[in-house]
């Protein structure tokens, strides 16, 4: 059974009709151009994201092995580099007061060689630099005095014997009653001034120092008094010296002397027994050694004393003359984080240290407290690390220059 509809059209129905479709057709086309928008920004995105790709990959190409502020060693570059690595930690630090001075030779085994007669020089066995044995000859003279004081010696030797043979006729005369007794008494007086004569005369003639050793007649050797090497020489053949001349200095160099500088206002920390390690430019290796000498005297143009620093076998590298830094150890502290002095290293005018984090070394920067040497032991110098370095962490400490010229290529490639 069908039915039949009938609808009304008022002038008011109409209008509402037309509003309803005219909002229809707009919504339509808003979805269209909402639509289209959005694959136009998803298109910009998918190319977007794929640029960022291809620079994230040149940038990973260009960089290589290293990240910014880190360095990045392959297994035979760490090999090659002979990187120790070090635990950071707790430790003791002999704080050091860090003084001028310099090396000389030591006064107490030092010898100024002169003749104790005057003579012309006839040959010289030494040179400068030689090093000679105690009773080596260093060179012979040919002396006038000396030849004199040998006549003089054989003169009282022959006027001895003739005195010894005058008193024994004496004496058997005058126990046989053949002479009077003053003529024995004379004759045993005589004997006795002889006896002092020559006696006399052996004295001077060895005074002069003429032992006879490798020297002839009237020669008179120069005989070195001490182990050393000659550090000065003033004889030439043909030369006459008087016997004030000073012909050769030896010094017994296995021992060295350190004249360190103690202003006034340090005085009161410096005492005899303290440890000292001395450093000088151009030479590798330290030396250590004790203060042996304070001075008492304050100098009236340099407010300064002189302390004593006695170095044993300190090695050829170190030579009298040289200017010298003396760390003396003056007090010793503990200190929460310590690391190797040789870790530390300056990037960007800071200091930094090398801290090995998984396959990478960091240039860590850090903030340091006191320097000194290792306490009770001939190690190197160590620092306090008061920021930056945690107990624990494991850094680099010999070789770690490596790691900053290493940084460095990278950062240079990465500017150009």
């Amino acid at each position: 059974m069908s039915r039949t509809f009938t609808v009304e059209l008022t002038r008011g129905r109409i209008a509402a009709l037309g509003a309803g479709l005219l909002a229809l057709l707009a919504g339509a086309a808003g979805a269209s151009f909402l639509l289209a928008h959005g694959a136009e920004e998803h298109a910009g995105h998918a190319h977007a994201d794929h640029a960022g790709e291809g620079e994230g990959d040149h940038e990973e190409e260009g960089e290589g092995a290293h990240e910014e502020g880190k360095v990045k060693l392959s297994p035979a570059a760490l090999e090659n580099a002979g990187l120790e690595i070090l635990t950071a930690g707790p430790g003791k630090i002999a704080v050091a007061l860090e003084l001028p001075g310099e090396v000389s030779v030591n006064a107490d085994a030092l010898a100024h060689v002169t003749p104790r007669v005057g003579g012309t020089v006839r040959t010289v066995r030494k040179n400068l630099g030689d090093t000679v044995k105690s009773g080596e000859v260093l060179a012979t003279l040919d002396s006038r005095e000396l030849a004199e004081l040998q006549r003089e010696l054989l003169a009282t030797r022959e006027r001895l014997t003739l005195a010894q043979a005058s008193f024994k006729r004496q004496e058997q005369l005058w126990e046989e009653k053949i002479s009077a007794e003053k003529d024995f008494l004379s004759a045993r007086q005589e004997l006795k001034e002889a006896e002092i004569e020559h006696r006399s005369a052996a004295q001077k003639l060895h005074a002069a120092g003429a032992s006879g050793k490798g020297a002839g007649g009237a020669g008179y050797a120069l005989i070195a008094p001490l182990d050393g090497t000659i550090i000065e020489k003033h004889i030439n053949i043909g030369e006459v010296l008087r016997d004030d001349s000073q012909a050769f200095v030896i010094a017994d160099l296995s021992t060295l002397w350190v004249n360190v500088t103690v202003y006034a206002r340090d005085l009161v920390r410096i005492r005899s027994g303290q440890p000292v390690t001395v450093r000088a430019d151009g030479v590798a290796e330290s030396a250590r050694g004790a203060i042996g000498y304070v001075g008492h005297v304050v100098g009236e143009q340099t407010r300064s004393a002189v302390a004593r620093v006695v170095l044993e076998n300190p090695g050829p590298a170190w030579r009298p003359g040289l200017f010298v830094t003396a760390e003396v150890a003056v007090e010793e502290v503990d200190a929460p984080v310590v690391a190797a002095d040789d870790a530390v290293q300056t990037l960007e005018g800071k200091p930094v240290i090398f801290v090995q984090e998984g396959g990478a070394f960091e240039a860590r920067p850090v903030v340091l407290g006191r320097k000194g040497g290792r306490s009770g032991e001939q190690g190197g110098r160590r620092v306090e690390v008061v920021k930056g370095l945690a107990p624990g962490d494991r850094y680099v400490g010999k070789n770690s220059f490596l790691l900053k010229a290493e940084l460095g290529k990278s950062e240079a490639g990465h500017e150009h």
